[in-house]
């Protein structure tokens, strides 16, 4: 038994270490890493030569052998685990121009481990070629000619934080990669498989990136790019909001998620778009990404996001605001059973509450 617990906690500190050295390197420049792995190295030799010869002298029992092996092993792992990380921190860091934060040296390794590793070199390949803003908030990823529009962007999204703060709880979310694109094709390449067609803007939340196609509308118009741009963080402030509370946002119906970001980005620039007579969707039916993505299909009749719009439109106009935190929150109750009990009607009814309102609205228009 004892030697059991031995091996158990010998594996247990060589997993530990190799895990505190990473999250070390994360912290780390280049030439940083480099420096502290020199420092590294030449403990591990002294201790290891030390232990050695102690090994090869002693006149212990197998047991304190066996100790000074498990330390020889564990200095062992230490000095690998030190060489690795600090080649690929150097190597990383260097790679880029920009400077990278802890989580985005984290979002390159992890997408280095779980995809193909031709993908993550093509994205730092692409990356190298584009210019970065960085700030507590973004780090925005831009060709030279869209500085303007990185700026807008970067400047947005700080109104965006504190907006979707007052309108729905307190936060400070961690800081969001934007990639600005010009070229479809690139753009299309660094989309993770998706279901949806014609897109400009897409946020992937494993990634915590928002990657956004910069199109001529947008150069005549910036309110189009503003917009994206805070529909899109609305879903990563959503995402890391959750994520402080220790949820994720799967217990959330897809047309109450889209509905919030639609809604936020609408507002960002002070734009109410006109009702339009529409099939209505029953909620749902919205409730999946999947369900989400096939009514968002090309030829569809259907208006899902202008719908899911209306909806957080008529619950602010209804004074429910502040139900809207409750919703978010809740992952114990089914959520149409909360929504009754939070908002004092069934989703059904709902639907027909805002959709008879809004048609009022549009015959009184358009008399």
């Amino acid at each position: 038994m004892k030697k059991l617990l031995f091996i158990m906690k010998t594996l247990l500190w060589s997993f530990f270490w190799p895990f505190i050295l990473y999250g070390l390197y994360l912290l780390l420049s280049g030439i940083q890493g480099l420096i502290l792995g020199v420092i590294v190295l030449i403990i591990c030799f002294l201790l290891f030569s030390i232990g050695f010869i102690g090994l090869y002298k002693s006149s212990s029992s197998l047991l304190g052998k066996q100790r000074i092996g498990a330390s020889l092993l564990l200095l062992l792992v230490v000095a690998l685990t030190t060489v690795f990380l600090s080649v690929t921190n150097y190597v990383l860091d260097t790679s880029l121009s920009q400077n990278l934060s802890a989580r985005i040296k984290n979002q390159f390794y992890m997408e280095a481990v779980l995809v193909e590793k031709e993908r993550i070199f093509e994205k730092i390949s692409f990356l190298k070629t584009l210019e970065n803003r960085f700030d507590p908030l973004t780090s925005v990823f831009y060709e030279k000619q869209d500085e303007e529009l990185a700026v807008a962007a970067s400047r947005h999204i700080r109104k965006m934080q504190g907006s979707n703060s007052r309108w729905i709880d307190a936060h400070n979310p961690v800081t969001v990669t934007v990639i600005l694109y010009r070229n479809p094709l690139i753009f299309q390449k660094h989309l993770p498989h998706h279901s949806y067609e014609n897109l400009q803007a897409l946020y992937v939340p494993a990634e915590e990136t928002i990657h956004l196609l910069v199109t001529k509308e947008m150069e005549k118009d910036r309110d189009r790019l503003l917009e994206l741009v805070a529909h899109e963080y609305t879903h990563h402030w959503i995402v890391s909001y959750l994520s402080e509370n220790g949820l994720d946002n799967r217990h959330l119906p897809r047309w109450f998620e889209e509905g919030l970001a639609e809604y936020a980005g609408k507002q960002s620039i002070r734009t109410v778009p006109d009702f339009v007579p529409l099939n209505l969707i029953p909620f749902t039916r919205l409730d999946t990404v999947e369900e989400w993505a096939y009514e968002n299909r090309r030829n569809s009749p259907h208006l899902p996001y202008r719908q899911s719009y209306y909806a957080i439109d008529q619950l602010v106009r209804d004074g429910k605001q502040d139900r809207i935190k409750t919703l978010l929150l809740n992952n114990k109750e089914n959520f149409y059973r909360l929504f009754q009990k939070e908002i004092g009607k069934s989703v059904i009814e709902f639907e027909v509450h805002f959709l008879r309102d809004e048609m009022k609205v549009f015959r009184e228009n358009n008399d």
